[in-house]
């Protein structure tokens, strides 16, 4: 039994889910400063600067403008749109399971579900792009059940525009894309071949979607403090834009990615038990299962979606964030299996009996959801987490003055927010590995050579084998120690901060 379109549970049950999921979010949100990638995406926006490949300029713009709002640091306004974001996702995926028919308490339970799994609530807590791309996935669902059931062109104009700026965000969109086109050419072929003009106008839509990468070069031609490889030429951008530096890095273009994503499958399963025991993962390849059976053009593009997103991950460092979207469609999954539970008990039942059937149904859907919340909890909490704070001060408090620092990714963002952002010690000069590369220098020793007779030098590295060029032309002392990350938000690791002197003090003049 489908309930009325028009019935209050159904308008308020998305709303529900938002509010909850963000008040949880906001409780166990990372306070201030982060570590690599996230401490970037809480400086890139507010300096309006070009962030690392591919440079997410949707990502940007739309922090930039998160920003602009007078709550607490600018740290943590930019980790608040991350939970504005996973809120907003989990609300839209309740109106999807509405459309698909899912009873609305269902369709609760399972969001909240999906909320408390802690890859989501990872990702909710902190700044980072893949909550948006969350989002863009899920609302381009949305859009296209909407196309399918109505055949309006505004539905399809709107799908076009996000898809045009969900690629301005994240180019794992690429992959959701051809699905999701598809999908919709095929359930909308009459319409489209009785009049092709609708799809001028949502062609039209996609490029003002996808213009938000003019942000790239006019940004860089700006010349912020923070432009990674300054873009401001068509090859520029181009190398930033199609992620050429880390083509290193994946193989899923290669021979090799069908064999290792067959093999990644083993080590995949103990991740999802672990974030959401085998319930979530077993009901919902289950519930895709019968989706596609009921909805079979809408089910496939949600099993293809599911299957290239793990086919990236298992090619790609295994990244966690990269199963955002695989655990959305388990979601979606689950509670199709959940209804479709629900009406087979109540295909036996009278009228009241069939009504309390449902009711216990959802009562477990929001049960599992609670537990697996406090399960998680202190896992996903970042509420305490102040190690960002504590690494700027011991080293900006260590350093003398025009001091420069040799830094380390993962340790150099949240410098560089102290720096642009809260104005702290401008006479520091902060080298990250990839002004080295972008800059010309060519290595680590050429760089601090051209700085060693005019200021005091430091290096920080998270490998110690990575000093041994740097020891052979210099001598190496120890001067501070501190925690960084090591590829994550929050400080993991104890690092030494060393200090560089020539090896012929003689050799400076005066």
């Amino acid at each position: 039994m489908t309930v009325p379109a028009d019935s209050r549970s159904v308008r308020l049950a998305p709303a529900i889910v938002g509010a909850i999921a963000f008040v949880v979010y906001a409780r166990t949100l990372l306070p201030g400063i982060a570590f690599g990638d996230w401490g970037e995406m809480q400086t890139v926006p507010h300096v309006l600067g070009v962030a690392h490949p591919t440079g997410y300029p949707t990502y940007v713009v739309l922090s930039w403008l998160a920003q602009l709002v007078p709550v607490g640091s600018i740290a943590l306004r930019a980790n608040l749109l991350s939970a504005v974001l996973v809120s907003v996702a989990l609300a839209v995926t309740v109106t999807i399971l509405l459309r698909l028919g899912t009873r609305p308490i269902i369709a609760v339970g399972v969001a909240l579900a999906l909320g408390a799994v802690r890859t989501v609530w990872s990702a909710a807590t902190v700044a980072e792009v893949n909550p948006l791309h969350l989002l863009f996935v899920a609302l381009l669902l949305h859009r296209a059940l909407a196309w399918e059931e109505r055949r309006l062109r505004r539905d399809l104009s709107i799908g076009a525009l996000l898809l045009g700026l969900a690629l301005g965000n994240h180019l794992l969109t690429l992959f959701v894309a051809p699905c999701i086109v598809v999908f919709v050419a095929w359930v909308g072929r009459r319409e489209i071949a009785a009049n092709p003009r609708i799809l001028v106008s949502a062609a039209a839509a996609g490029l003002v979607g996808l213009s938000v990468y003019l942000y790239i070069p006019i940004a860089a031609g700006l010349s912020p403090p923070l432009a990674y490889n300054h873009p401001v030429t068509l090859d520029g951008v181009w190398w930033l834009v199609s992620g050429t530096q880390f083509r290193g890095q994946f193989d899923f273009l290669s021979a090799s990615g069908p064999s290792d994503f067959v093999s990644s499958l083993s080590t995949l399963w103990s991740p999802l038990v672990g974030q959401a025991t085998p319930v979530l993962p077993i009901l919902g390849m289950a519930g895709l299962i019968v989706l596609v059976r009921r909805r079979p053009a809408f089910g496939l593009m949600c099993a293809a979606i599911l299957v290239t997103h793990i086919y990236i991950w298992a090619n790609y460092l295994q990244l966690e964030h990269y199963l955002l979207v695989p655990w959305l469609m388990l979601a979606i999954g689950a509670a199709v299996a959940l209804d479709s539970i629900a009406r087979g008990v109540g295909s036996r039942l009278s009228w009241p009996r069939r009504r309390r059937a449902d009711a216990l149904i959802g009562a477990a859907a929001l049960t599992f959801a609670v537990g697996l919340a406090v399960t998680n909890w202190q896992a996903a909490d970042r509420s305490g987490d102040r190690s960002g704070e504590v690494f700027v001060g011991a080293v900006f408090d260590a350093l003398p003055q025009d001091a420069a620092i040799l830094s380390v990714w993962d340790a150099s963002p949240p410098l560089w927010h102290a720096q642009f952002v809260l104005g702290r010690r401008p006479d520091v000069l902060i080298i990250d590995d990839t002004n080295i590369v972008y800059e010309g220098w060519g290595s680590r020793e050429r760089r601090v050579a051209s700085l060693i007779c005019q200021r005091p030098v430091f290096i920080l590295r998270l490998n110690d084998r990575d000093l041994l060029p740097t020891r052979a032309a210099f001598r190496v002392e120890p001067f501070l120690n501190v925690r960084i990350a090591q590829g994550g938000p929050s400080a993991a690791v104890v690092r030494p901060v060393l200090r560089i002197e020539p090896l012929d003090p003689t050799g400076c003049p005066g």
